[in-house]
């Protein structure tokens, strides 16, 4: 399973890969069009995965959404003017392992940089993440000459070995390695999460009014959504809820995200699916009233 997730981690760094993501997002809209996906105006039972109460912790791609707030169009991005870049780091414990830090690094007109190259960035950290630097988006400063000490052997890798991950400055400085260029639908659905993420506010957010839901549309198949909770009731993780569906999550739409309208009973076990090794509620179970005690 590790070796799974390695060549799945990987796949994101590398352009070649990035096809496995884009057939995801092509699968998500192929079931949109046969219905399998509930549309919008749909009544579904979700479960709470999270409350957010900061609004990095809406933003599934922070590092591009970083980058979005500092002017990256996606002119810049079709011109090959923003690259996937990153790091390697080992790490320590019982059973060795390796992790990535990975972001966007952003590439003045007439430069041209290719993959495996080696460049300096001025990087600023995506807030809302795991580890130092682990999504950032920088801004190249030059080439940079790694020899051989900076490197250690990955089998995981097109070249057999993996950056290491160096020191960062004060000021964000630091040493990345070019994975691949970044695609032009990475800004699409950027954009289109923004746009929806502008529709929530930061007092709903400090109020605990917005909760990160999923359903099941199939084995192995799930959506996420962000839900308005009205003032009437609360919820907490592991709560069901009935909701009215709104735009789906990972998607490129601009609607209207979705609206609670009451707690639920837990559904009966028929009612779930399989989902990546855990069982998740389908979108299209019966929403029961809850026992009140």
């Amino acid at each position: 399973m590790n070796n799974i997730y390695r060549i799945f981690e990987n796949s994101l760094m590398y352009r070649n890969e990035l096809i496995i993501i884009l057939i995801y997002i092509l699968l998500i809209t192929f079931l949109s069009s046969c219905a399998m996906v509930p549309s919008r105006g749909d009544h579904i039972v979700l479960v709470v995965k999270s409350i957010p109460t900061r609004r990095q912790q809406l933003q599934y791609h922070p590092g591009f959404s970083l980058a979005l707030k500092r002017g990256v169009t996606r002119d810049n991005v079709k011109s090959g003017q923003v690259v996937i870049s990153g790091c390697y780091y080992e790490k320590e414990g019982q059973i060795p392992d390796v992790g990535v830090r990975h972001g966007y690094s952003f590439i003045p007109a007439g430069v041209t940089v290719e993959r495996g190259d080696v460049i300096e960035i001025t990087a600023e950290e995506a807030d809302g993440t795991d580890g130092a630097y682990a999504r950032f988006f920088g801004r190249y400063t030059r080439k940079y000459s790694a020899n051989e000490s900076e490197y250690f052997p990955y089998e995981y890798t097109v070249s057999g070995k993996a950056f290491k991950c160096g020191p960062v400055s004060p000021k964000g400085v630091m040493q990345v390695e070019v994975f691949s260029m970044a695609e032009s639908w990475y800004y699409d659905l950027a954009k289109a999460e923004e746009l929806r993420n502008d529709q929530i506010s930061d007092k709903e957010l400090e109020q605990g009014r917005i909760a990160i839901c999923e359903c099941a549309i199939g084995v192995d198949s799930r959506v996420t959504w962000k839900v308005r909770i009205h003032s009437h009731f609360d919820v907490k993780v592991g709560d069901y809820i009935e909701a009215i569906a709104g735009s789906i999550e990972a998607s490129h739409s601009i609607g209207q995200i979705s609206a609670a309208i009451q707690k639920v009973a837990p559904p009966l076990k028929k009612e779930f699916s399989k989902t990546y090794g855990r069982y998740t509620v389908i979108c299209n179970a019966v929403a029961r009233p809850r026992e009140e005690h």
